[in-house]
């Protein structure tokens, strides 16, 4: 900090030296005040000239109309000022400054002379780094001095000064002091930070040299540095850096703040700002006057969001914010000044803008390279912090580890003991099943003995058939994918299913088996009964696996809004160590309790997984030798339904009239309303009649358009729709319908049966497919589930009917004939694949399966674009439905 502000003291102490002056007068005009403004400033004429004497100044002058506005694009302007010498200095120098111009002349008019001086960017001046021309002016001696600025930019009010030549040299020699600190500043810390890159490749530092090369560069171009030590100058490079600025200094504070990571909106906000600055840099080399208003529109957009996002981080507690907000201070104060001052904004001042606003820039580039070390202070600190707890940290990854490692090896030998248990447990029963199979096939069992055969066949597959379930439920388990379905259920019917397949097996081990109910409970509840059987069953039997004398209970009870029931043995029990990992997946106590008791060790496991999925869980009470007590605790959800049974009666009253609603239920007529959309008339005359013989209402439609209109006119249970159709096709004609908020099931009805076809239907949200030709038993079963109504799996249609259908649809196959063989004339290949695709989803629906074969041939065809098959192929087709055509023609005539 000491260092900084022996810096700004030092520079404090020469601008104010730059701006203190000797009292001496001009024509009564002091020192500091602008000839500009004192003069006549005169609007050009074409191919106007310099007045030739003296005495044809004033009359020159009269001729030339005022100009009251500066020309900011391009132009040429007079300035006439009358001037009497009445200081004590004959050597002066005449010194425009504040400005960048391509050619300033003045001429000086005595009364005995004319003298002529040139100065300005395309003129060799006098001074380094600075306009002006020394004069000599004799003391009490009448001036004319007339100067033409002549530039194809204005960028700022032009001030003129008569200064002494030895003042004049000392602020030479202070300006180009204070300009060559300050580009010091910039090359240095740039290349300094350039190396630093090199060595960390850490990008702050790259966009740090290429923010300071970008602001010396443009900075570099109004001093005349390129022309003064290289013999090169041009006015178009002027704005190029100042241009390209906003993008370099966005780049670079978005690293300097990690803004991308904290404010990643503000991070794309400030690099969209410089880009949109860089866009502008074509435009500002052709154009200066334009990059003259474009560079100070977007490096103040800049600016200001700049000075923003740093208040912002530092609020947020980001230390190298600090200097951030300092440097970008430095830099917007006098560069702000600077242009509305341009700008008409703010009046003229005395002070050079151009050097307030590079000595702004060089403490601005100073300032951000503290913040940069500020930055790598902090890195550099958290760096040692994370080096401290490193060790720490490796210790306790080692541990979770060895602990993994562990866990993978008891899963490892849990799922061994899983397979060579289930090894047993299907084994036993398939033995028992393959034998007593082979019993009946090759006779070995006796007539009389086959019905027992076959009831060890249905016990030991259903057995198995329980095994596979449980291993099923357990990997949906893992994947987090089993379901649960939340319906209304009688809650003594589910108890009582229970009952009614173990209690039997329960008293024929010798064991009393009881179901208590606890009074008063509710009949109907909102539960999975399915999974709540399944729950109940599991410890059901796994009581009475365990039990082998005495008896086993279920008791039934609702604590405020809690059902509670509980399953109860006095089996062997279990030790509280065996308790602990009772619910794991493939646990069993020991290997002989897998021999002796047999089991996968997952009913258990996924009864909790149940339990929990109905908001609920399970919990067990155990004691060697004493039994065991599983209570299965779940939330309890009434419906209007629901009443409250104080006893056995009324639960078999709510019974009876639970039946008695099921049959009038079963007794009434479904039906349901379909909506049909195919294009073609005999499918579409197919179809309608197997729908209607499962006792549903059909309306059919040709294309998808008549289909969105019925769907806007009527509402339908289902809707059945065709892919390829015309006028809109099935894919418009379900976004359509999506769009009228229709929930109605849609199953696409189509012929292209590949699996990726129909992956992407059920991808655009159709609900279903059925291909075509349908199957008759499958078309039942989709329409059946959909409409949840029953229906008689065979659905064919009376012979007559049908004959007369087919009759229909082959008398429709002579003009496709004709189309088919125009377009194969043709070579209309697009078309035929509609005719071919049309025909794939009819012929086989009407027993024409050899015109099904060929059309589901040329169909694969036409997709491999192999055309030369295609012809052959179709060759055949036309003689297949000749064939039809003319044996129908017999039938009819017979």
């Amino acid at each position: 900090m000491h260092l900084i502000k022996y810096i700004l003291f030092s520079i404090v102490v020469l601008f104010s030296a730059h701006v203190q002056s000797t009292e001496y007068v001009f024509n009564g005009i002091e020192k500091g005040i602008n000839l500009h403004d004192k003069g006549l400033v005169l609007a050009s004429k074409d191919d106007m000239r310099f007045p030739d004497s003296f005495e044809s100044v004033q009359a020159w002058a009269n001729s030339l109309e005022p100009q009251t506005e500066r020309a900011l694009f391009s132009g040429r302007y007079w300035l006439v000022t009358e001037i009497v010498n009445t200081s004590m200095y004959e050597e002066l120098v005449l010194y425009p400054y504040n400005t960048v111009l391509s050619n300033i002349e003045t001429r000086i008019y005595s009364k005995s002379s004319v003298e002529r001086y040139y100065t300005g960017g395309m003129v060799q001046n006098e001074f380094a780094f600075h306009y002006g021309n020394t004069v000599k002016l004799n003391p009490n001696e009448k001036y004319y001095i007339v100067t033409l600025f002549e530039s194809d930019f204005f960028y700022t009010p032009i001030k003129l000064e008569l200064v002494p030549v030895p003042d004049f040299k000392k602020q030479v020699v202070i300006d180009n002091l204070i300009m060559i600190l300050c580009f010091s500043v910039g090359i240095v810390l740039g290349l300094y930070n350039l190396l630093i890159y090199i060595g960390s490749k850490d990008l702050t530092h790259l966009y740090y040299a290429i923010f300071a090369a970008t602001m010396v560069f443009a900075w570099s171009h109004f001093f005349h540095i390129s022309d003064q030590l290289f013999g090169f100058y041009s006015p178009h490079l002027h704005w190029l850096g100042f241009t390209l600025s906003p993008i370099s200094n966005a780049l670079f504070y978005n690293c300097l703040l990690k803004l991308k990571e904290t404010h990643p909106n503000l991070s794309s906000a400030s690099i969209w700002v410089g880009v949109v600055a860089a866009i502008g840099t074509p435009f500002s080399i052709l154009f200066p006057g334009f990059g003259f208003l474009w560079a100070t529109l977007s490096t103040g957009v800049a600016l200001c969001l700049g000075l923003y996002i740093g208040v912002l981080r530092i609020l947020e507690g980001f230390k190298p914010a600090r200097y951030f907000i300092l440097a970008y201070v430095c830099m917007a104060v006098p560069n702000m000044i600077g242009n509305f001052t341009n700008l008409g904004l703010l009046p003229p001042i005395a002070v050079n803008l151009y050097l307030l606003g590079l000595i702004g820039v060089a403490l601005d580039a100073m300032f951000l390279a503290f913040a940069v070390a500020d930055k790598v202070r902090l890195t550099s600190e958290e760096n040692i912090e994370l080096n401290k707890n490193l060790e720490a940290k490796v210790l306790k990854r080692t541990y979770e580890l060895e602990q993994l490692a562990s866990e993978l090896r008891d899963a490892s030998e849990a799922k061994s003991r899983f397979l060579a248990n289930m090894s047993h447990e299907i084994r036993t029963p398939m033995t028992s099943i393959i034998g007593y199979a082979d019993g009946i096939i090759l006779g070995d069992i006796k007539p009389h003995e086959r019905n027992h055969a076959i009831t060890v066949i249905l016990q030991n597959s259903r057995h198995v058939l329980g095994l596979i379930n449980d291993i099923l439920d357990m990997s949906k388990i893992e994947a987090n994918r089993l379901e649960v379905e939340l319906i209304e259920a009688n809650l003594f019917q589910s108890i009582a299913h229970v009952e009614s397949l173990l209690g039997k097996q329960i008293r024929d081990k010798g064991l009393e088996f009881e179901l208590n109910y606890q009074f008063p409970l509710p009949d109907y509840v909102v539960i999975d009964p399915t999974r709540l059987r399944q729950i109940l069953l599991n410890l059901t039997s796994n009581a009475l696996k365990f039990t082998s004398v005495g008896k086993i209970s279920i008791e039934v009870s609702c604590q405020g809004d809690r059902l509670h029931i509980c399953v109860k043995d006095t089996g062997i029990g279990m030790t509280s160590e065996e308790q602990k990992e009772l619910f794991s997946a493939f646990y069993q106590a020991d290997s002989s309790t897998t021999r002796k008791y047999g089991g996968t060790g997952l009913g258990l496991n996924i009864s909790k997984s149940l339990a929990q999925k109905l908001d609920g869980d399970i919990e067990v009470e155990s004691e060697v030798g004493s039994g065991t007590s599983f209570t299965l605790s779940l939330s309890l959800f009434t419906t209007e339904r629901t009443t409250w049974v104080n006893s056995f009666d009324e639960i078999h009253h709510s019974n009876d009239i639970s039946q008695q609603l099921a049959e009038e239920v079963e007794s009434k007529d479904l039906k349901g309303e379909v909506l049909l959309a195919e294009d073609h008339s005999d499918n579409c005359r197919l179809i309608t009649r197997i729908l209607e013989r499962m006792g549903l209402n059909v309306t059919a439609v040709e294309n998808g358009q008549l289909a969105v209109q019925a769907v806007l006119d009527n509402e339908f249970d289902l809707i059945l729709m065709d892919i390829q159709m015309p006028v809109m096709d099935g894919e418009q004609a379900f976004n359509f319908i999506q769009a009228t908020g229709c929930t109605a099931p849609v199953i696409a009805l189509t012929a292209n049966t590949m699996s990726h076809e129909v992956e992407r239907y059920i991808k655009l949200g159709f609900t279903d497919h059925l291909a075509k030709p349908i199957d008759r038993t499958r078309f039942a079963q989709k329409i059946s589930h959909y409409l949840n109504i029953t229906v008689d799996e065979e659905l064919s249609l009376p012979d007559a009917e049908f004959k007369q259908l087919k009759m229909q649809y082959i008398d429709g196959l002579h003009e496709q004939l004709v189309q088919l063989q125009n377009q194969l004339k043709y070579k209309d290949y697009e078309g035929l694949g509609k005719s071919i695709h049309a025909l794939k989803g009819t012929s086989a629906m009407f027993d024409c399966h050899e015109i099904y074969q060929t059309v589901t041939q040329i169909d694969q065809l036409l997709k491999q674009e192999n055309f030369l098959d295609v012809e052959r192929a179709l060759n055949r087709l036309f003689e297949l439905i000749a064939q039809v055509i003319k044996e129908s023609d017999c039938d009819q005539a017979v």
